[in-house]
């Protein structure tokens, strides 16, 4: 049965290139961060209007990236999206100081649990990161579970070695995350797993990789396979070809009509994807 689309929620994700400044050490002047959020708020609130031109209805949009809390509420100030509010960020370390590589949840829905946390080291390999996470009550009071990732990437990866232990650590990462969220015979009625992972399922360089064919496995659905081919990417590159770097997977959920890229231009190397999902 059809249900009304009203039911529906927006679902987004973008990787913000160490937002707001930009840089990965360093700040950016008070006047371009807050240039920044303004501009990524607009373009953000744009992928909303896109597929929800009535604005009516509720939203989740996982960022990766995030510099900080205060960064993620910021920017939530300048969407202007009625109930939007902050459901959950990571506090990950680096050496002795908070990452400015953090991962969001922001939503207009109601929050009955939320928190982060750190991959565990397994099979002696320690993935970076971890996945901020949080228990949201959708239309129709359907309890669903959204986690927030941002994997392990080939950057500096010179060689064959590297890229495998790369890829070692995104897998171990997946696996993971199915333990906690993948078992099918669970109390929670749906589950969405977002984020950076840093794997184009379509590039042979990636062809080996096993946490596609893991999440499918568990009843994931991969909403870029809504996409037309030719848009079918979130890493713009010149260079060395797009890839589609960015992705949402959901169980329990259904399509409600397309997914789409929304160009982020100068803001990151990233453009934001949105789907829209329903019970």
């Amino acid at each position: 049965m059809i249900k009304l689309i009203l039911a529906a929620v927006i679902i987004g994700t973008w990787n913000g290139n160490w937002f707001p400044s930009g840089r990965a050490e360093h700040r950016a002047h008070p006047k371009v961060e807050e240039a920044t959020m303004s501009a990524a708020a607009e373009m953000l609130s744009k992928g909303i209007a896109a597929l929800d031109e009535g604005g009516t209805n509720d939203v989740v949009i996982i960022l990766n990236e995030m510099r900080s809390p205060e960064v993620v509420s910021n920017l939530v100030e300048r969407m202007s999206k009625p109930n939007l509010h902050v459901a959950s960020v990571s506090r990950y370390r680096r050496r002795d100081r908070f990452d400015q590589q953090q991962d969001a949840i922001i939503t207009t829905l109601p929050v009955v649990d939320a928190g982060w946390g750190v991959w565990p080291a397994k099979k002696k390999v320690k993935a970076p990161r971890g996945t901020a996470f949080s228990t949201l009550i959708f239309p129709g009071s359907i309890t669903t579970e959204v986690y927030a990732v941002h994997l392990k990437s080939n950057y500096g990866a010179t060689n064959a070695a590297l890229k495998k232990e790369n890829a070692a650590k995104r897998a171990i990462a997946i696996e993971d995350l199915l333990e906690r969220a993948g078992k099918k015979k669970r109390k929670v009625a749906s589950v969405i797993i977002g984020g950076d992972f840093n794997s184009d399922r379509d590039k042979k360089e990636f062809a080996d990789e096993t946490i596609f064919a893991d999440l499918e496995k568990f009843g994931f659905v991969d909403f870029s396979r809504l996409m037309p081919e030719a848009e079918r990417y979130s890493h713009p590159n010149k260079r060395w070809g797009n890839s589609l770097l960015d992705y949402i997977f959901v169980r329990g959920l259904e399509a409600k009509g397309r997914t789409i890229r929304i160009s982020a231009e100068e803001l990151s190397d990233h453009d934001a994807i949105f789907g829209v999902v329903g019970p």
